[in-house]
């Protein structure tokens, strides 16, 4: 039976000044899977997701959602709330940490009451309920990546987005992350994942892409993952990649 495929990306090209910086004839995200993205630096990855998020629409080619085609000359609100992004260097609103967590559902009107509650359950799932009340411009690396995750899931998506989550935390927090993630996402979500974390891609990859100069080289769809499958083939040994 034919996997789902969540959104499609097909002919897409991504230019900036005289280089290319994207050229996929063909890409899909598995609905309710972990889907990866690796490659080198400069492969292309941030700026697959960008598109596949809707926060750049600076492109040729066309992006499908559950097979209808997306129109990106339209503002698509009520699609880009499904989606949420954990970005590498989240940023932060001033305040405290209660209301950079809670403001996407300020955003769309939620009861007070509800909020509360969510941001309580949801802080302390993620360990930062101590920190609610404390600004967020004094949070350590680590602390406001959980608070920047904090606020990605209270909305509960349909798909999240995650760029190098764990790039910049020091390592107490990257293991935090990486024994945490899977239980914090719900079955129903579609996850799509940049990484160039070996111990997430083990742990969590249905389906892996390489990109290389804005190239999909290989996509595998992996029960056990090994990384060896990614050697045959491919120029650049995995190590250099990952």
């Amino acid at each position: 039976m034919q996997e789902d495929k969540i959104i499609e990306l097909k002919n897409i090209e991504k230019i900036c000044g005289d280089r290319k910086i994207l050229n996929i004839d063909n890409f899909a995200v598995l609905k309710n899977k972990f889907n990866f993205i690796i490659g080198g630096n400069g492969s292309g990855k941030t700026s697959l997701l960008n598109i596949l998020c809707l926060v750049d629409q600076d492109y040729q080619g066309h992006l499908y959602y559950k097979g209808q085609k997306i129109n990106k000359e339209q503002q698509n609100l009520e699609l880009r709330r499904k989606f949420s992004v954990i970005w590498q260097d989240p940023y932060l609103y001033r305040g405290d940490v209660f209301y950079n967590i809670a403001l996407p559902l300020k955003l769309r009107n939620i009861n007070q009451n509800l909020i509360n509650k969510k941001v309580k359950e949801i802080a302390a799932r993620l360990e930062i309920q101590n920190l609610l009340e404390q600004s967020a411009h004094t949070l350590s690396g680590g602390e406001r990546q959980k608070t920047s995750i904090a606020r990605a899931l209270i909305t509960e998506p349909e798909i999240l987005f995650v760029d190098e989550a764990t790039t910049n935390l020091d390592e107490e927090s990257i293991q935090f992350f990486n024994s945490h993630f899977a239980d914090l996402v719900t079955d129903e979500m579609t996850v799509v994942m940049v990484s160039h974390d070996r111990r997430q891609i083990k742990q969590l990859a249905d389906q892996i892409t390489l990109l290389k100069n804005g190239e999909i080289k290989t996509t595998k769809k992996l029960n056990n993952f090994n990384f060896e499958l990614f050697g045959a083939g491919i120029e650049s040994p995995i190590v250099e990649i990952v």
